[in-house]
């Protein structure tokens, strides 16, 4: 029983996060702003601040309730919000007046992506396998 409540309690967040990024998303168009590029600048930031934030609730729940390695669950997380950022795009494109943007998608994976270059300096002890990983993948 504890550990089924270990698990929800690190693992509910980041799919109540997408669900909201869902909801988000099946509006026709959220425009903040009349003056063309304060609202793009506005939805992009919203973009990568959502992404952002569901990287680090992937990766709080791979790093709670799981032996991975941190560099491993570093790229997981990364993988799975960008694998998220994708869906999300395709679900708008059944949106009226919405469609999915490849932009977006990069949008998001750089939040998710500055994401885990934050949890990289936050953790300075596995910054050197991370590293290492990165060099492997030809990431860096």
């Amino acid at each position: 029983m504890e550990k089924i409540k270990k698990i929800l309690n690190f693992w509910l967040p980041p799919f109540l996060w997408m669900g909201l990024i869902f909801f988000l998303s099946s509006f026709h168009k959220l425009q903040v702003s009349s003056i063309g590029w304060q609202d793009f600048i506005t939805r992009k930031t919203a973009h990568f601040l959502e992404y952002y934030i569901l990287f680090f609730l992937f990766y709080r729940a791979f790093k709670n309730t799981s032996k991975i390695p941190s560099p491993k669950i570093l790229f997981l997380s990364l993988i799975l919000t960008l694998l998220y950022s994708t869906t999300d795009e395709f679900h708008q494109t059944f949106i009226n007046g919405r469609t999915g943007r490849i932009f977006d998608i990069g949008v998001d994976f750089f939040g998710g992506f500055l994401g885990s270059l934050t949890v990289n300096q936050l953790l300075p002890k596995s910054s050197d396998e991370i590293k290492k990983l990165f060099k492997k993948l030809k990431v860096l």
